[in-house]
């Protein structure tokens, strides 16, 4: 749990243990909210209207309000499955006027995956997603704890046998043995959680990813076969949120203002507008278009954080070693 320090020892005990902080719960409700992928296997993103560079965004970050009241805002999944759950429980009170029930949306202290593989619901792959039957590994997981006494339903038996092509597919190597994954290397916790400078290292191992990273997923053999259907390439701008395949001068060029007023309301909020564009700043360093050397150029002499100034110093000399007319960067960048 690398650079996470709200991960506490007594958050792990008290998410391992609700009957302490819940005495009166006898049953959890192992829920999972199935999301669109990205496109499968769509390694090289497609070039934006401008012709600029396009990088890419976790797709459960590219959710919409979208629940049948034709509401296609962006939003928060911890957001979009609170109210799932609230409806859920609105549903059984009509059935059960005196049910007392708490839910847990990811920050509400629940080893999620564990009770979704304790109840069933599916079984944890080699790279430690939860993998279900209806819709592979592409899945947002929460729980309701109730005061009913309901029968148990039992773990699944499945498991990946001995397909490991998650493994591999991690440019950083971060799934380090099957289950086991080393943070300090995770796109996703790079580019999300981690604060400060990515270690140089590991910088060009990172794509060009702007927000987490799906490729474990969409190397999985068993999500090819059952995931939703993906999401369209659609536009490359960001002016009404997040999209799947995100122009990345435009996320380098957001000022706090414009990164509030477009991201507030989504999970993209988590890395802040600093993150955000130290992630484009390094993404567009392995684009490798020396197109965009005037915005990185304009990046590392004025932004404001420091650490988006040294990102993008660092995709300059990293461009300036382009090879001829590849647009792959020079051994040497």
């Amino acid at each position: 749990m690398s650079g996470m320090d709200w991960y506490t020892p007594a958050r792990v005990e008290a998410s391992t243990d609700l009957s302490a902080r819940y005495p009166w719960g006898r049953s959890l409700l192992a829920l999972a909210w199935p999301y669109r992928p990205a496109a499968l296997g769509e390694a090289v993103p497609p070039a934006s209207p401008a012709g600029r560079p396009r990088g890419r965004v976790a797709a459960y970050a590219c959710l919409d309000n979208d629940v049948g009241d034709g509401d296609r805002s962006p939003v928060d999944y911890h957001d979009l499955l609170a109210r799932a759950c609230d409806s859920l429980v609105e549903w059984l009170r009509l059935r059960v006027p005196s049910v007392r029930a708490k839910r847990f949306v990811d920050h509400g202290w629940a080893m999620d995956r564990a009770v979704a593989e304790r109840a069933g619901v599916g079984f944890a792959g080699k790279n430690s997603f939860l993998i279900t039957p209806g819709a592979g590994s592409y899945v947002l997981l929460a729980e309701v704890l109730l005061d009913l006494e309901l029968p148990p339903t039992a773990p699944s038996h499945r498991g990946c046998g001995s397909c490991s092509a998650c493994m591999p597919a991690c440019p950083t190597g971060a799934i380090v043995e099957p289950g086991v994954i080393d943070s300090r290397r995770c796109i996703a916790y790079l580019t999300i959680e981690h604060r400060g400078p990515i270690p140089v290292e590991l910088r060009p191992l990172i794509g060009t990813w702007a927000f987490g990273c799906d490729l474990c997923q969409e190397a999985c053999p068993i999500n090819v076969r059952l995931a939703p259907p993906p999401l369209a390439t659609g536009e490359a701008g960001v002016d009404r949120g997040p999209v799947p395949w995100p122009e990345l001068v435009a996320c380098l060029e957001l000022d706090a203002d414009a990164f509030a007023q477009r991201f507030k309301n989504t999970a993209i909020w988590r890395t802040g507008r600093d993150g955000l564009a130290r992630n484009a700043a390094i993404a567009l360093g392995n684009a490798g278009d020396p197109a965009v050397l005037p915005s990185l150029r304009r990046a590392a002499e004025s932004d404001p954080d420091p650490v988006v100034r040294e990102a993008a110093s660092w995709s300059i000399a990293r461009l300036q070693g382009v090879a001829g007319a590849t647009g792959a960067p020079g051994k040497d960048a």
